[in-house]
């Protein structure tokens, strides 16, 4: 069993099968050898040059402060908490380094469609931008304040300059990104390509198809929830701290599905966890179909139950929708639908000895 239906006959025109070429499935530059690290230390670039221009302000200004520096404002811009000097650069390594673990990290998982991998970038890139310009701002303003940082002041158009700092950095990143080879940027998902009715297999022939998808949006509300967790705790709110950190990896720990057809039927998983689990055997299979669904029309992300029916929904696009002998319709997000689609509805067939309904009724 394979991700992404490796080791399967992929359908072929008019529903006839054949044996993929070797390496199909997986784009240039995206097996086990590290091909990925390219892509991961791009996302991750834009929080080293963060730091470094945050510590290069650092000791241009260090002559001019005191022990102790503002390093919270209120929301006129007046300083409202303090903090030891010498910490300040030890604070800005753990916040760059988190995010860039964080960033570097979430763009090596695999099953996120190109336009994810787009925003996942830019999201980065314009975090990274905007912190940089904020963390700046503030040695400075303390530079110009009293030796203690009690007058020290960070005025709305730091602000609103941070901001237009990250929108370049942003913009920067999705044009460098342009210069990545391909696999350096990830696979991206082959679009569906209508429903096939089944996929041949020889009699006593057992085939098996798995695929790994991650939504983006997920990991990074998770990844921040996370951090804001490891703020509140750092600042002795343990209570709130807490909850968020547990909320951060539940989130992060739900935020992909394994999809898996074989001799069991439909199984879908969150990500590498054994539970929540959903199955649907081979005897409930009515027909399978690839499908382009929009998460709105489904009732949103997440887990969902609507009128369609119920689904596992990661993201709008491509996705496989097996309609069940009751009538009702179990929808998952995943790449490569098509292929799994032709292959469940074969399996179910050789289940109950009678074709499918094409179409799914």
């Amino acid at each position: 069993m394979n991700d992404g239906g490796r080791g399967v006959k992929r359908p072929g025109r008019g529903g006839r099968g054949g044996s993929p070429p070797p390496g199909a499935g997986r784009g240039p530059g995206t097996g086990r050898g590290g091909a990925r690290w390219p892509g991961m230390l791009f996302e991750a670039a834009p929080f080293a040059v963060g730091l470094a221009v945050t510590i290069a302000f650092y000791l241009r200004t260090r002559g001019e402060l005191g022990d102790r520096i503002a390093t919270h404002f209120s929301g006129g811009g007046t300083a409202d908490d303090w903090g030891a000097t010498s910490s300040y650069p030890w604070l800005c390594l753990a916040l760059f380094g988190g995010l860039a673990l964080l960033f570097g990290l979430g763009a090596g998982l695999p099953g996120m469609s190109g336009g994810a991998r787009t925003t996942w970038t830019v999201t980065g890139w314009g975090t990274a931008g905007l912190l940089a310009w904020l963390l700046s701002a503030v040695l400075l303003v303390n530079a110009d304040a009293s030796a203690d940082g009690t007058e020290a002041r960070l005025p709305w158009a730091q602000l609103l300059a941070g901001l237009a700092a990250g929108l370049l950095a942003a913009g920067a990143g999705t044009l460098l990104r342009r210069l990545l080879p391909a696999g350096a940027r990830g696979p991206e998902p082959e679009p569906p390509q209508g429903a096939v009715e089944r996929l041949p297999l020889r009699p006593g022939e057992r085939a098996g198809w798995s695929a790994y998808n991650t939504s983006v949006a997920f990991v990074g509300i998770g990844g921040v929830t996370f951090l804001a967790g490891g703020g509140l705790l750092a600042a002795g709110l343990v209570g709130a701290g807490a909850s968020l950190l547990l909320a951060g990896l539940l989130v992060v720990a739900l935020s992909a599905v394994r999809v898996t057809v074989d001799r069991h039927g439909l199984t879908v998983t969150a990500g590498r966890l054994p539970w929540p689990r959903t199955r649907i055997a081979l005897d409930q299979v009515s027909a399978a179909r690839a499908q382009e669904v929009r998460a709105l029309d489904w009732g949103g992300w997440g887990y969902r139950v609507s009128a369609r029916g119920t689904g596992v929904i990661l993201r709008s696009g491509e996705a496989l929708v097996v309609r069940k002998e009751d009538g009702r319709d179990f929808a998952v997000t995943t790449r490569d639908a098509r292929t799994a689609a032709a292959l469940l509805n074969t399996l179910a067939e050789r289940g109950s000895g009678s074709s499918p309904r094409p179409g799914g009724g």
